[in-house]
């Protein structure tokens, strides 16, 4: 692990945002803010595809405003994102799983913390069901989803909702597998060959999710993105999951981010 410097204090004497470079199994460098209030309870965040550790914003008001000062927190890019050295069309989901489990890793070792936590979304939110299949996440007292990717064949590659549709528009499956990459409009990140391979063969939607760490999903039932159906149908499938939809609302929840803001916190709070 690199320490890269700290962020200016906000005036709380316990308060500390520190810059951090993770070192995945690979080698691959994982830039990530560790916000700390003195607390005993830490919560990894991790963001969706084509965004960074802070997603847009979102992330860093969650952090300031929410989970402020009653737990520290991990916010980190997915290689390929935000500050990450990685080019966009070198990523898999392979890597982004090493990612993942290299910051558990760090939070696992660091005893001052009695509890960890976990909020992602979107993409992130399939890295972790894929972790959840081979690993044991027993260690998360609480998760919660934001609109979570649960199936890559709704989201990309046959998509049920718009978004996915506009990049993933091959006539026949088998083009995909001459395909150099998969740009991604709006934005600078292209599928790269692999990824899309992975994406054709991996299933989150299969991951039986674990009894023992409660898993709260969020979804907005007008996300243009993330198919809602699939959320509301992985909780139907996984008895004691709980499900809310945030009824109106598109795939960042928009003017209602602060009422899954409250929602999440709240669950984060609730007695294990």
């Amino acid at each position: 692990m690199d320490h890269l410097g700290t962020l200016n204090p906000n005036g709380n004497p316990n308060f500390m945002a520190s810059n951090l470079i993770l070192r995945a199994a690979d080698q691959n460098e994982v830039p990530a803010t560790h916000v700390t209030h003195g607390s005993d309870r830490l919560v990894i965040l991790s963001h969706g595809i084509t965004s960074n550790k802070d997603e847009g914003g979102i992330y860093t008001r969650f952090v300031d405003e929410f989970l402020s000062p009653g737990f520290d927190s991990i916010r980190f890019d997915f290689r390929g994102h935000g500050d990450s050295r990685m080019s966009s069309r070198d990523v898999t989901i392979a890597g982004e799983i090493l990612d993942f489990m290299a910051v558990l890793q760090w939070a696992r070792a660091q005893k001052k913390y009695r509890q960890l936590y976990h909020v992602t979304a979107s993409f992130g939110c399939s890295i972790t069901l894929l972790c959840a299949a081979r690993f044991d996440l027993g260690c998360f007292a609480r998760v919660a989803f934001w609109n979570p990717v649960v199936d890559y064949d709704h989201t990309f590659i046959h998509s049920t909702v718009p978004w996915g549709k506009t990049f993933f528009n091959q006539a026949r499956t088998d083009e995909l597998a001459c395909r150099e990459g998969t740009p991604i409009p709006q934005t600078s990140f292209t599928i790269g060959p692999r990824m899309t391979m992975e994406m054709l063969h991996l299933r989150p939607q299969e991951t039986i999710w674990p009894k023992a760490v409660p898993l709260l999903v969020l979804h907005g039932d007008q996300d243009h993105l993330v198919p809602h159906a699939d959320a509301m149908d992985y909780c139907k499938r996984n008895k004691g999951v709980a499900f809310r939809t945030i009824a109106g609302a598109d795939h960042g929840f928009g003017a209602q981010i602060a009422t899954v803001y409250e929602a999440t916190r709240s669950w984060l709070l609730a007695p294990s």
